[in-house]
């Protein structure tokens, strides 16, 4: 390990690397700045932007991203989780190819539909029929007008803290800051964005994830106007949060009991824990599910499925001139670009055999950090499930959102800029976020990992004082 000249604070030892980072990444200072004159705040998704200001990138091949500066970094953030394919996999790109001189858009069915969504009707036993959209809030959005057309009920009840798109809905109480949350037992739902109408969080309906009771009281008090429990199997917006003491099986019991239909969100989760995502790892099955990212190898894509009495719910049919299915339209919906993708990473790409080689790296690069944990003396959470992990430098596990009040953001960036100035993009930015390892990557790739966290961990140590 590289040995720190001081003792220096988090705010120091951060303000170091970010000047750090900035001497490393002129090119890319100098397009942010040409950036934002066209495109708000220079990006073209609000999570993308962060201090001093985002790498650039010039290109992407295999496990590594190119920036603007010549840097050349490994990458664990694979674009939010999306590429557990890695990037440019050749066997995906050719199918890709081949495909785009056959046309990048029908708007009518073609036979990569049956290509598409056979593998996921495979995947999952709670899939019986799927449609396709465009992106995980989609995705999200249709399963939640159809459970509720289903069930001709309009409220939701969703887990405080939890990420679900970028829909209406979606943004109450989406990590609220803990002083506008009110209590755990009943939280205060909070809009956050300017724009979503006061009138979206009536239909909202707050409990905390890994405590069944808040679930069971919502239902209790609320249960004849409740549509859906919407919840993803493992909450990847707080890193690693995974269900404890027969969450997911209360959940279940519950829906059955009050006649509610249970929503998995497998956006993050779906594929990347287990061949048949969230709902296969946990042994759980939902009534929908919702799809995204890496079902499509890096390719834009939503899906969600479920039972077929409840997707034959969706038509066009008119009664009286009212409607009497759930409606679901888009003109790059099923696209034959994004189907052939998915497809092609679902058969050929994701087989048993990457799914053994992705665990098998993820419990070596948690070993590895484990290991310099214990040597440097941090305070530090690490955790793993199928190709996904997570570290907390904190001292107790992040088990529902009210545990965020542990965690130091400010201390977590200065780990996160900290990797990236060695060469290494631990996680897509932000504490809440989580690594994913990708069937590209090598015991040798993990190992550089770990020997950069090294490198950082006794300047962490220091600041952790």
């Amino acid at each position: 390990m590289t040995e720190p000249n001081s003792s220096p604070s988090t705010d120091e030892l951060l303000a170091r690397e970010y000047e750090r980072y900035r001497d490393r990444t002129p090119n890319s200072a100098e397009m942010a700045e040409e950036l934002r004159e066209v495109v708000p705040a220079g990006v073209c998704s609000t999570f993308r932007a962060y201090e001093p200001y985002p790498i650039h990138a010039d290109r992407a091949a295999g496990t590594t991203i190119y920036d603007v500066d010549g840097n050349e970094l490994l990458d664990f953030a694979l674009n939010n989780g999306t590429q557990l394919v890695g990037h440019t996999h050749p066997e995906l790109d050719d199918a890709v190819v081949e495909q785009i001189d056959r046309g990048t858009l029908y708007t009518r069915p073609s036979d990569r539909l049956e290509f598409a969504a056979q593998p996921l009707i495979d995947r999952w036993d709670a899939i019986e029929q799927v449609r396709f959209t465009n992106s995980g809030t989609e995705a999200v959005m249709h399963a939640t007008r159809l459970a509720r057309a289903y069930t001709g009920r309009e409220k939701v009840i969703r887990m405080e803290g939890a990420y679900h798109g970028a829909h209406d809905p979606a943004l109450v109480s989406k990590m609220p800051p803990l002083e506008q949350a009110g209590p755990a037992d009943d939280p205060r739902r909070v809009r956050e964005s300017q724009g979503v109408p006061e009138s979206v969080p009536e239909d909202v309906l707050l409990a905390q994830y890994n405590d069944a009771e808040s679930v069971e009281a919502l239902l209790r008090e609320h249960g004849p106007e409740v549509a859906a429990i919407l919840v993803e199997p493992a909450c990847l917006n707080l890193g690693l949060a995974e269900p404890e003491d027969g969450f997911l099986e209360r959940l279940r019991e519950l829906a059955d009991e009050y006649n509610v239909v249970l929503l998995f969100d497998e956006v993050k989760t779906g594929v990347k824990l287990a061949p048949g995502g969230g709902a296969e790892y946990y042994g759980v099955e939902p009534d929908i599910v919702a799809l995204a990212k890496a079902i499509g190898g890096g390719y834009p894509v939503g899906a969600f499925g479920g039972r077929r009495e409840i997707m034959e719910r969706i038509a066009a049919d008119l009664d009286d001139g009212v409607a009497t299915g759930a409606a679901h339209y888009g003109t790059y919906n099923g696209n034959p670009l994004v189907l052939c993708a998915v497809g092609v990473t679902l058969r050929e790409i994701l087989t048993e055999d990457a799914y053994d080689h992705v665990s098998d790296l993820n419990e070596r690069l948690a070993a590895g950090y484990r290991d310099v944990i214990e040597d440097a003396g941090l305070e530090a959470q690490v955790k793993t499930a199928g190709s996904q992990g997570a570290v907390h430098f904190t001292d107790e596990p992040i088990r529902t959102f009210r545990d965020w009040q542990h965690v130091d953001e400010e201390f977590h960036e200065a780990y996160w800029i900290g990797m990236v100035n060695r060469d290494v993009v631990p996680h897509p930015h932000d504490a809440s976020q989580q690594w994913t390892i990708s069937v590209q990557h090598t015991a040798e790739e993990i190992d550089a990992h770990v020997e950069a966290f090294a490198d950082l961990a006794t300047h962490l140590f220091m600041a952790q004082q």
